[in-house]
This record gives C-alpha cells, sequence and structure tokens, in this order.
C-alpha cells in the first residue's frame, strides 16, 4: 500500500490533468481549478515554508559558530525577520505602501549590484570557453562577437550593418536552434511524464 497509492494518486490526478487540458468539459475544469490548483498552491507553500526553516536552521547555525562570513548570515537572518513582521503585522500585508516603499528601496539596488557583478564572472567565462580550438567553437565565439557589438553602439559606429547582423543571427539562426530544443525537450518531458504516470519512475513519491 505504501508504494501503491502513491502511484495510483499520480496516475489519477495526472490522467485528470491531461483530459483537462485535451477536452472541454465545464464541471471538470471546475474540479481542476477549484481543487487540483489550490492542492498545487498548498503544497508550494508548504515547500516555501520548509525551505525558509532550514535556510533560517543554517545561518542561525552558523552565526552561533562564528564561522566564515558569519556576518553575512546576520544581514540575512535581520533581513528575513524584518520584511517577515512588516508582511503579516502591516495593514495590507504585502500591499501596504509603507511595505511596498521599503522593498522597492533595497530590493532593486541589490538585484543591480548582483548583476552587474556577475557581468564580470560571465565575462571572464566567456574568454575561457570561447576558445578557436575547434570550427564549432570558432563559429560560436564570432556569433557572440558580431551579437555583442551589434547590441552596443560602438558596434553600429565600426561596422552600420553589425545590428542588422546581430538581428538577424539571433532571429533566424538562434530561434531555429531554440525551437528544435524546445521540441527535444517537449518530447522528453512527454516520455517522462509517461514514466511518472506508469509507475515506473518513482523517485518523485518517496516511496522506495
Amino acid at each position: 500500500m505504501r508504494r501503491t497509492l502513491p502511484v495510483a494518486l499520480t496516475f489519477i490526478v495526472g490522467v485528470t490533468a491531461m483530459i483537462n487540458t485535451y477536452f472541454v468539459n465545464p464541471s471538470l475544469a471546475a474540479f481542476c481549478t477549484r481543487y487540483l490548483a489550490r492542492t498545487s498552491t498548498v503544497s508550494s507553500a508548504w515547500a516555501v515554508g520548509l525551505g525558509t526553516l532550514n535556510l533560517m536552521r543554517i545561518h542561525i547555525r552558523r552565526i552561533n559558530r562564528r564561522q566564515d562570513n558569519w556576518q553575512y548570515s546576520v544581514s540575512l537572518v535581520v533581513t528575513y525577520v524584518i520584511f517577515l513582521f512588516l508582511g503579516v503585522f502591516l495593514v495590507g500585508h504585502q500591499n501596504n505602501h509603507f511595505f511596498q516603499a521599503f522593498f522597492n528601496s533595497i530590493q532593486p539596488h541589490l538585484s543591480s549590484t548582483m548583476f552587474s557583478v556577475l557581468c564580470f564572472y560571465i565575462a571572464s567565462a566567456a574568454f575561457r570557453a570561447f576558445r578557436m580550438r575547434s570550427m564549432e567553437a570558432t563559429m560560436m565565439l564570432l556569433s557572440a562577437f558580431i551579437i555583442m557589438l551589434g547590441n552596443v553602439p560602438i558596434g553600429a559606429a565600426i561596422f552600420p550593418p553589425m545590428p542588422q547582423i546581430s538581428d538577424w543571427i539571433m532571429n533566424q539562426i538562434n530561434t531555429s536552434s531554440l525551437r528544435a530544443m524546445s521540441i527535444g525537450l517537449s518530447m522528453g518531458g512527454i516520455a517522462q511524464t509517461m514514466r511518472n504516470l506508469v509507475g515506473i519512475e518513482r523517485g518523485h513519491l518517496a516511496a522506495e
């Protein structure tokens, strides 16, 4: 029963969601919206809660043991407690004007700083990856070089048609490659879904 029941529930729920996707049935659609969607929301909430508790446990332990860079853990815990208090006890919660102003004065600047720092790491990783050791690597290097020049003003100043060439590579070659990848990923997703439905793959159930 410990193995059979999770597999049976997975099969029933999966087949119900598939039927609702491919066939129009108001009663079935209402059932999926009313119950299955709420089940997904509750599961996601539990996952976020457990992840938050685990994150706090790890960083509080690091603070107590004074491990390397424990000051950053203090910053994380204090920030979390402040935003949790404001989000729970303010009138309107996250829609409160004070909460939004406080959040918008911190989060966008931190995100901008993080991405600006990541830019240098991406550049260094690209330098190591884009080495002309083969014909494929050379083509990738030239394509990346053209696209980068086509998206900055200096590229058009050096060679006026550079933006058009960059757009052509993105719209023609890149789009075709992404569509081929999407088809392959979709086929892999269908195969994995069928394995889950019939009980061949049981790792996600923790039933073994």
